[in-house]
């Protein structure tokens, strides 16, 4: 979900399973033959694209999966090839693609789709009941927020009020997840519920018993072996503990691990492109590297873009101006950093001591100022 204050993780993560065979058949009505229609998903930071026309209305796809996916069927132009126009308006469709024949039906529009065959999507459908006052709730506290004059927008406290809210709102939204994934142990989206929560300290007893009872299947899969270690990871990622290591590669493919920066200070820095609080953010981070490079300051931006947003990642890389190493596995959500530092919300970040010892974390603004400036501060006296 995105709001003015974070950018929090909405669609579920992929869950993985043995490679079988799906199918699509579909009918809109009112679709004029030659209609083209892109299936858009993305798959261990590759993006997919098919795409088919209709005959009086009708289309089919057919694929093989290796495991369930958030996907998106887009009328006539794929969105991440050929860029909207302003206020142009797109037709599509968002489910869960996995091995089952589907059906797709409606009149007019893919927005109106109603689809069957698919016990994952039923399931989704529940869950999104199970949630709608929540969604209302994050409404109310973005149109809340949107109608105060810009000066009161940026009054820290009053910044700082609003996180605070919707943090209370997450708490709701993981406590939905967990009763979920406890009233469907057999289902494939209870791992994928329990794969966000599990970053969650005060969840994590809950998830863990959750866990527990899922079906053997479900803790084998991909997904399902990496929820222990995400519940290991909240005792790695806490202030005094060494940060957990790992490589990432740059846009130009060139290799680097957060080791890489020991004997420095450095700021581990979660973002991605379409992250508005993140790119907000930005200039605080040009300021304090500026101010603080010279004295051993580095910071390692981390992004959490997927595949089909590459070149949008490197395209925010240059207009924030960023100057720092940047890195990323294209894996969205699903990257193994998100999952090894238990990421459920951007911009996140780690301050690191030159031992690697975490120092601080999610430091924004003038509370990231103010440590630096103590810390070189200090250092000078020494």
């Amino acid at each position: 979900m995105k709001t003015p204050f974070l950018c929090l993780l909405l669609l579920f993560p992929v869950l993985g399973i043995a490679q079988d065979h799906y199918s699509i058949t579909g009918k809109v009505e009112q679709l004029e033959d030659g209609s083209k229609l892109f299936l858009v998903y993305n798959s261990d930071g590759v993006s997919y694209v098919d795409s088919t026309e209709t005959k009086a209305g009708h289309f089919a796809f057919k694929g093989r999966l290796s495991y369930p996916i958030y996907s998106a069927l887009y009328l006539n132009k794929n969105p991440y090839v050929t860029k909207l126009q302003p206020r142009e308006k797109l037709d599509y469709f968002r489910f869960y693609l996995e091995a089952a024949d589907i059906v797709m039906n409606a009149k007019d529009s893919l927005k109106n789709i109603v689809l069957s065959g698919s016990k994952l999507n039923l399931e989704n459908e529940e869950f999104q009941r199970m949630k709608k006052g929540l969604d209302g709730k994050f409404d109310a506290l973005n149109k809340e927020f949107s109608k105060l004059p810009v000066e009161q927008q940026k009054d820290s406290v009053l910044f700082a009020h609003f996180v605070d809210r919707e943090k209370l709102l997450m708490d709701e939204n993981y406590s939905t997840h967990l009763a979920f994934a406890k009233k469907h142990p057999n289902s494939y989206l209870s791992v994928i519920s329990l794969s966000f929560v599990a970053s969650q300290e005060k969840f994590a007893e809950a998830v863990e018993s959750a866990f527990e009872r899922l079906s053997p299947g479900l803790k084998e899969s991909p997904l399902g072996r990496i929820i222990p270690l995400q519940l290991a990871s909240l005792a790695k990622t806490k202030i005094g503990e060494i940060a957990p290591d790992l490589t990432l590669k740059s846009p130009g493919g060139k290799t680097i691990k957060i080791s890489d920066f020991l004997g420095k200070y450095l700021l581990i820095d979660f973002w991605a492109s379409w992250c508005g609080p993140c790119r907000a953010e930005n200039p605080n981070l040009v300021e304090a590297y500026k101010k603080y490079h010279d004295n051993g300051f580095e910071i390692l931006g981390i992004s959490l873009d997927d595949a089909a947003r590459k070149e949008a990642w490197i395209k925010a890389i240059k207009e924030d101006k960023l100057p720092w190493s940047q890195v990323s596995d294209l894996g969205g959500w699903d990257s193994i950093a998100a999952k090894l530092y238990g990421i459920n919300s951007i911009p996140a970040s780690f301050l690191l001591g030159p031992d690697g010892k975490i120092i601080a974390r999610n430091l924004r603004g003038e509370d990231l100022q103010n440590k630096l400036k103590t810390i070189f501060t200090l250092q000078a006296i020494k």
